[in-house]
């Protein structure tokens, strides 16, 4: 691998598996570790799924223990996540807002069911991390496999591959 590439992480939550497809294919695209948000508390069936939702409308942000315990290790890290209500899946929200540390670089890719514009989501999630996010990103599942998903992993990217330049020419 070139020593010149930054070392990336692309962290993920995804209760249904869209997500998790997605993470997996920045991942692989990047070369970069793939780290899973743990959230027990929304993975039971209908229960879970209600439970998520009211934790988003209520803003109720609480991340489970999980595997790692800081992601400054990585010059950048790539979220991932279904939008819910509106906002972030709750785990990426307590997650921004947490004590995990993360790096100066961070980026955000979306998954949403087309419901609402993921512009709410964005703004919800650059406030919670108190900056901008590097590129961002929102795909809908419904385009699963499809050209035009390709086309929106592939500015994604370019935007971060920008971001990336431009930071080193600093």
């Amino acid at each position: 691998m070139d020593q010149d590439l930054p070392k990336t992480g692309v962290v993920f939550y995804s209760r249904s598996g869209h997500t998790k497809r997605i993470a997996s294919k920045l991942a692989q695209a990047l070369h970069s570790d793939l780290l899973e948000i743990g959230a027990p508390a929304y993975a039971n069936g209908v229960f879970g799924y209600m439970r998520a939702g009211f934790d988003s409308l209520m803003q109720n942000h609480r991340l489970a223990p999980q595997a790692f315990t800081s992601l400054a290790g990585f010059d950048r890290i790539i979220l991932c996540g279904p939008v819910w209500t509106s906002f972030p899946a709750t785990p990426l929200r307590a997650l921004l807002k947490g004590d995990i540390d993360l790096p100066d670089t961070v980026a955000l890719f979306l998954t949403n069911a087309a419901h609402s514009p993921p512009a709410k989501a964005y703004a919800a999630g650059s406030k919670d991390l108190g900056r901008s996010f590097a590129a961002t990103a929102c795909v809908a599942n419904s385009l699963e496999d499809t050209e035009q998903e390709g086309r929106i992993i592939e500015r994604f990217l370019k935007d971060l591959a920008e971001v990336q330049t431009s930071s080193v020419a600093n």
